[in-house]
C-alpha cells in the first residue's frame, strides 16, 4: 500500500485506466483482513485477472471509484485528506483525466 486505505469487493484499476477487477479478499500475515492502510504490505485477491497478463507483481493499481464520488472528494473533502490520500487522488484524476479532461468536474 503506498497511500490510502483499500477494502474488499472495490474495483480495481491499472495505471493505463483499464479496469482489472473486484478485490475478494485481503490477507496480512495470513489472516483475512476486511481493509489495508498505507504501509502495510498485504495479499490482495482480485477477481478477473491473472498475474502475468493483466496484471503483473509490482503494478500499481487504483481503486477505480465512480465519477460523481471523484467529484465529491475533490471538491468538499480533498482538504481533510492525509497527505499520501491527496497525492493518491491526484493521480488517480490525471489518469481519468487522459481520456476525458472534463472527468469528475
Amino acid at each position: 500500500m503506498i497511500g490510502g486505505i483499500v477494502r474488499t469487493q472495490v474495483n480495481l484499476m491499472r495505471e493505463d485506466g483499464a479496469n482489472v477487477g473486484v478485490i475478494k479478499g485481503i490477507q496480512a500475515h495470513n489472516e483475512n483482513q476486511g481493509s489495508a492502510t498505507v504501509g502495510q504490505e498485504v495479499a490482495i485477491s482480485i477477481d478477473g485477472p491473472t498475474v502475468g497478463r493483466q496484471i503483473h507483481e509490482g503494478d500499481i493499481l487504483y481503486v477505480n471509484i465512480p465519477e460523481k464520488h471523484a467529484r465529491i472528494v475533490e471538491l468538499e473533502l480533498k482538504p481533510k485528506l492525509a497527505e499520501d490520500e491527496r497525492e493518491v487522488l491526484e493521480n488517480f484524476l490525471e489518469i481519468k483525466r487522459k481520456k476525458d479532461p472534463f472527468w469528475g468536474r
